[in-house]
């Protein structure tokens, strides 16, 4: 693993980030940037504000098209040294709020726990979800996938990224999806949990230096990618997407960076 895991890319725009957060109290402000007028910006997955229009959106969302270091990407495994990242996770239960936003369905915290790698300790503030993974591995697509943010002190970001396969989910899973919102927005509801739940046992992973994936796309974002999946039921995944529609951004160009693994 390289030691910078590229947390010297970006610190003025994760700073920005960060003020968003504190801000909203969660990261809406990573999912929809709030521009100076105060109208969020408008953005889709489909049509003349989809993923190869985003980067025409506003200034702040330049990096969507120009940026050198943007996510999702395909992931090619190929049989090199394990690097040794030291990942450890430390969730705990914890008070949970689900909300329908106007592209995912997403579970905040105020406390979830904490997330370690390098001996560096990041707080898990929000999990969502994509139809399908926005991650491939090999070419292959999953159904859906799993973002859980967190967040260091000076705003750094480290995402782990969980892919979800057609199975028996968990009692966990099956918690989250009784208490989506069903249209209502504005309709929060209160779930107590512990995130641990969510993974999966194997905790072997892949990890670059990537973006976020929605706009603004901000770089700088370091990206952790468990390789093997958790189950989520068909009809949970048909009833996301009758509810939300399909919310992945297509795969970016790796251009040259080095994807390391362990």
């Amino acid at each position: 693993m390289r030691k910078c895991l590229g947390f010297g890319l970006g610190l003025g725009v994760l700073a920005m980030a960060g003020s968003l957060w504190a801000a909203d109290g969660d990261l809406a402000g990573l999912h929809a940037l709030v521009p100076a007028n105060g109208a969020a910006l408008a953005w889709q997955y489909d049509s003349d504000q989809g993923p190869s229009h985003w980067g025409e959106i506003a200034p702040t969302t330049a990096s969507c098209e120009k940026g050198a270091h943007q996510s999702p990407i395909n992931i090619r495994t190929a049989p090199h040294p394990h690097s040794h990242d030291g990942l450890l996770i430390h969730y705990k239960v914890a008070p949970a709020h689900v909300v329908t936003s106007r592209h995912t369905v997403e579970v905040d915290f105020q406390e979830g726990g904490t997330l370690e790698i390098l001996g560096r300790s990041y707080s898990l503030k929000e999990f969502h979800f994509h139809e399908p993974s926005e991650h491939q591995l090999n070419g292959l697509t999953y159904p859906m996938e799993a973002h859980l943010v967190h967040r260091d002190a000076a705003g750094h970001l480290v995402v782990l990224a969980v892919l979800m396969d057609l199975g028996v989910e968990s009692a966990s899973l099956s918690a989250v999806w009784d208490r989506i919102p069903s249209g209502k927005q504005d309709d929060v509801r209160d779930l107590l949990l512990n995130p641990q739940e969510l993974l999966p046992k194997d905790l072997h992973h892949y990890a670059y230096d990537g973006s976020l994936t929605t706009p603004p796309c901000t770089e700088g974002v370091h990206w952790i990618v468990l390789k093997a999946p958790i189950a989520i039921t068909a009809s949970h995944l048909e009833r996301f997407i009758s509810l939300l529609g399909h919310n992945a951004r297509p795969v970016q160009p790796l251009n040259e960076r080095e994807i390391d693994e362990e």
